[in-house]
């Protein structure tokens, strides 16, 4: 395994920003290469190469520094694979790795080729026993979503993280011929508005309608506009339902720095077009209130418990019931929304059109 201690030079022809959010890219035609964190704030990583012969033991050591097989080395490290894998920790990689520090720990970040990378997220995110169509439409906004994560900070020490807070990307496991073929099948395609790339979120499940990005995040996109996601019934956990003891939920809002005291009510005052829980104000025993966004409760109380701001709430006898539909933020496309379509005989192309109207599909190689 050679081992290069620079750091790589990303080139792209030309880049610019219009607005703190909006990118307009000239592409060079070649496929780009994507930065992914895939481990963070670990002590200690084991590299080793695609034959699982061990090649190198990194180990914290203080600021800025690690123990390289017994030696201290000054860190970034930039390892590549002798072979076509590179394995951290056990889990095989494809593409070039790079070790940095952090005050968490050590920061493991993956470089490599785009269309490897979305082969590789393809079941993580979704399914390739969905319908091709439906996978296509996920590699087309998956590849979206990475350049433009690229090109609004291209110096950046990566792109996109490979958790649920960015695309899931956990190595080659996951990679099987159908996520290769459907990738290959809409090889470079990206969309975009207005000559820039579009910001292509996504989410599991709208619970039968999106919202706009204004509505959720207060900030506009006219191609995150609010549509029907009529499939999205068809998810095996459209309906669900949480309970949270009111000594519990003081817990977990003083916890995140909210001075209140056992909550008595939860008031949902304001509700996006698609009724997902915009504002709301939670209250306890002696008057004390703590006003949020649904977004922020989901955050506080967590993504896992509350699926979705779709939700109405009821407390009785110290317990809060939450009953919702949907997963996710619910804007943009709906994945489960979208296998829906491709079943009824929708193409990718119809598929992005509904979920992102005004967008354009263009080759960006």
């Amino acid at each position: 395994m050679r081992r290069n201690w620079s750091l790589p030079v990303i080139v792209t022809l030309v880049i610019l920003l219009s607005g703190c959010l909006d990118v307009r890219v000239a592409f060079s035609g070649d496929e780009d290469t994507i930065r992914v964190l895939v481990l963070e704030g670990i002590k200690t990583l084991e590299i080793e190469d695609a034959r699982g012969a061990e090649e190198a033991t990194v180990e914290t050591h203080g600021p800025g520094t690690v123990i390289v097989n017994g030696k201290v080395e000054p860190l970034p490290l930039r390892f590549s694979p002798d072979d076509e894998l590179i394995r951290l920790n056990g889990r095989p990689y494809r593409g070039e790795v790079e070790v940095h520090w952090s005050e968490r720990g050590l920061l493991v970040v993956d470089e490599l080729p785009l269309e490897d990378y979305l082969v590789g997220i393809i079941n993580y995110e979704i399914s390739t026993k969905w319908p091709v169509e439906a996978v296509k439409t996920q590699a087309v906004v998956a590849r979206t979503y990475a350049l433009y994560r690229k090109y609004k900070d291209p110096d950046a020490l990566y792109h996109v993280e490979g958790s649920v807070i960015g695309q899931v990307y956990r190595g080659v496991h996951t990679e099987d011929d159908l996520a290769l073929k459907a990738v290959s099948e809409c090889r470079g395609e990206v969309l975009s508005y207005d000559g820039k790339l579009a910001l292509t979120v996504y989410h599991s499940n709208a619970g039968g309608m999106t919202d706009s990005a204004k509505d959720v995040w207060s900030r506009d996109y006219p191609y995150l506009k609010s549509v029907s996601s009529p499939f999205d019934k068809d998810y095996p956990r459209y309906e669900w339902e949480f309970t949270l003891q009111a000594s519990s939920f003081k817990r977990i809002l003083n916890a995140s720095s909210l001075e209140v005291g056992e909550p008595v009510s939860v008031s949902i005052t304001e509700r996006t077009p698609a009724g997902r829980a915009k504002r709301l104000v939670i209250r306890d025993a002696s008057g004390a209130k703590v006003e949020m966004t649904g977004e922020e409760l989901r955050k506080t109380v967590g993504y896992d418990a509350l699926r979705s701001t779709k939700f109405k709430v009821l407390s009785r006898k110290g317990v809060f019931r939450f009953t919702g539909k949907g997963s996710g933020h619910g804007v943009g496309l709906s994945q489960w929304g979208a296998k829906g379509m491709a079943e009824k005989g929708h193409s990718y192309r119809e598929i992005l059109e509904h979920y992102y109207p005004g967008t354009v599909l263009i080759k960006a190689y």
